[in-house]
């Protein structure tokens, strides 16, 4: 509703997409989706690129959860496409947004548009601060060589980030069937967390019990980039039915990429007993390019074809520095630093085939991509090389009932690539007690998801639900193993398969002229099959999380809206999450004029959400609490210029019939 924030705080509201007390988006219990801004691959991926996208510059939000061959297979659970809001008349307009909180988060962003009849030009920039704070608790038990080592945590944690770009293009028309387009961004992107966190220990041996032991554990995470992102396309019509040509080319550039992180152990009268530095730095570029083509074969029939290539290239070091107590001084460990240079490319072709007959309407597609990846490392021994070529198949069938009644089946072969961080095989540090190091042998997760929706229009009313099915080869997840005394070590493995039943329901209900009412309800039973070191253990769940949004219309020119949510628990290869639930208000007001808009926004209103999660394994037991900084204020204002008209949600049925829903 608020015209503030991002559009991660857009989808807090969507069904199945829920977001951490840390930021982070899942969907359907899962991170792993591709973000797309007006059908185009986003640069960033994940909850980055979301993090980018200021909220009043968006227009819909569409998913897709079993997208067609012509797109990019990473992502199982499919992707989220963030449909910006675009100047569709002659002439100037724009639009300005200005939001801050209570937390001291903080943001502005414009756009601005002009439309002839050859030329449209566009210039948009975003500065954007959000701040997310929490309570820190965790009691942990580890035991290595016959020590056991037990303590207790608790303290205040922030992260802050820094978002602030610049965005600018041109359309222009050759002809009346030909156009080609640019666009330079640049972006700078700063993430940081810290935390202020009380120890106590306590260790217990053959000889007994020793302790308990007080410290103060100071940490600081910084990672920085500058992008700089240019794009090129062009669009070709042969005739007015659809037949044509299309392509472009991205090449993004990252050269000053550092991430950065420190950690101190203090004793009570505040002296450092322990600590360590880290530096990776690093260049990063990536390539994008794509050309695609449509013939309609008759009225109701059409082929799609394209190629496209998809590359990254990461190029660094790490670097570390350990204190020495004896000398109070830090040192570098040569023993850990490591140069690393990761490549990998992607080619695909595609094709895909749709038609219809009377009620009937069917697409088949198909998809080939070869991926070529290369990881080389200073540290001897961990240099990889892949070579695949695999073949991805995508379905769907839509039956049109009488009565406004619609049925669709999707089936979609999808996959999950493992990201640069998840291989790098170097320990760093989250805290003083909280090593990770990657696996340059993790393989890429296979889905496959099956989806039968049904639809049924009653007046202003509209009642959807979605029985869905996603069974997963090689599932990827942290697992955490004690590594030293009283410091547990993170690694990402295959822990083996899990599999996803269950059913979602969204019902959007016109109570009267004043209410509008969304439910929402997503239950799924969860299994996983763990394969690491358990014999083929199985963990299962019943999952469940249900949204309830109120629009109420309260005067002509105020809105106001509350929702309620509720995620239920789940289990993970080592561990489960509880429950918890919070609401949301919020409401809108005209200031003047329809041009100037005032947006308040109350989140977690009752200070209800809590995240408790715990790990169990045979030599670890950690249960860990985070409570966040709530209730957080927001006041977002919006102002609109000369010919600019508000993009509205629009109709939930302008899209293909087979690629996901807005919202």
């Amino acid at each position: 509703m608020g015209s503030g924030g991002t559009a991660v705080d857009i989808l807090e509201n969507t069904p199945s997409i829920r977001v951490s007390v840390d930021g982070d988006v899942t969907f359907r219990g899962s991170s792993g989706f591709k973000v797309y801004i007006d059908g185009k691959p986003s640069f960033h991926s994940g909850t980055q690129a979301l993090q980018q996208i200021p909220a009043g510059q968006i227009e819909n939000i569409e998913i897709i959860t079993t997208p067609s061959a012509r797109y990019d297979t990473d992502g199982e659970v499919g992707m989220i496409n963030i449909i910006t809001k675009k100047n569709s008349r002659r002439g100037i307009e724009g639009i300005v947004n200005m939001s801050g909180s209570t937390a001291l988060s903080n943001g502005a962003d414009f756009f601005i548009s002009q439309k002839n009849n050859k030329l449209q030009w566009f210039l948009t920039g975003h500065w954007n601060q959000p701040i997310r704070k929490s309570s820190f608790e965790q009691e942990k038990t580890t035991i290595v060589n016959g020590e056991t080592t037990t303590s207790s945590s608790d303290g205040p944690r922030k992260g802050k980030n820094y978002h602030y770009g610049l965005r600018g293009g041109i359309d222009y028309a050759l002809s009346p069937k030909t156009s080609i387009n640019a666009e330079l961004q640049i972006v700078y992107n700063k993430f940081t967390r810290d935390g202020d966190l009380n120890y106590i220990e306590t260790k217990t041996d053959a000889n007994g019990e020793s302790g308990p032991n007080n410290f103060n554990s100071r940490d600081d995470f910084n990672l920085h980039a500058t992008v700089n992102i240019g794009k090129a396309g062009f669009l070709h019509k042969f005739d007015d039915k659809g037949h044509q040509i299309n392509g472009s080319f991205m090449v993004g550039y990252e050269g000053d990429a550092l991430e950065y992180f420190q950690s101190d152990l203090f004793d009570k009268n505040n002296q450092r007993q322990q600590g360590h530095r880290a530096w990776e730095d690093e260049i990063r570029w990536t390539v994008r390019g794509n050309m695609d083509y449509t013939y309609p074969y008759s009225q109701t029939g059409r082929l799609e074809s394209g190629y496209q290539y998809h590359s990254y290239l990461e190029d660094g070091d790490y670097s570390m520095q350990f204190w020495d107590p004896n000398k109070k001084e830090f040192y570098w460990r040569d023993d850990i630093y490591n140069t690393f240079y990761f490549q990998r490319g992607i080619h695909s072709v595609y094709l895909v085939g749709s038609d219809s007959y009377k009620a009937f309407e069917a697409q088949i597609g198909i998809r080939g991509e070869h991926t070529h990846q290369v990881l080389r490392s200073s540290i001897e021994g961990k240099n990889r090389t892949v070579n695949r070529f695999e073949v991805f198949p995508s379905v769907h069938i839509g039956y049109t009932l009488p009565h406004d009644q619609k049925i669709t089946f999707a089936y979609s072969y999808r996959t999950n690539r493992p990201e640069l961080f998840y291989m790098e095989p170097y320990i760093t540090y989250r805290d003083y007690y909280t090593a990770e190091i990657g696996n340059p042998d993790i393989r890429p997760e296979y889905i496959h998801s099956y989806e039968l929706n049904y639809k049924k229009n009653i007046k202003e009313h509209v009642l959807q639900s979605s029985l869905f099915y996603r069974s997963r080869k090689d599932k990827i997840e942290r697992l955490r193993v004690p590594y030293q005394a009283g410091v547990t070590l993170d690694s990402m493995a295959n822990v083996g398969k899990d599999y996803a039943l269950g059913i979602e329901l969204n019902g959007q209900i016109k109570v009267n002229k004043w209410w509008d009412l969304s439910v929402n309800g997503n239950v799924y039973y969860y299994k996983v099959e763990n394969n690491i070191n358990s014999g083929g253990k199985k963990e299962t769940s019943t999952n469940y999380d249900f949204t309830l949004n109120n629009l109420f219309r309260i005067h002509k020119n105020t809105r106001l809206q509350l929702d309620g949510n509720f995620v239920g628990p789940s289990v993970t290869t080592q561990g489960k999450s509880n429950s918890f639930w919070f609401v949301n208000l919020a409401i809108r007001q005209q200031l003047f004029s329809p041009n100037l808009q005032s947006t308040l926004s109350f989140r977690d209103v009752l200070k209800s959400a809590r995240y408790k999660s715990n790990i169990t394994t045979a030599d670890l037991e950690s249960v860990t609490h985070i409570r966040p900084k709530y209730p957080v204020i927001t006041l977002s204002i919006s102002y609109t210029f000369n010919n600019y008209k508000r993009g509205s949600q629009g109709s939930r049925d302008n899209r293909d019939l087979f690629e996901g829903t807005n919202y």
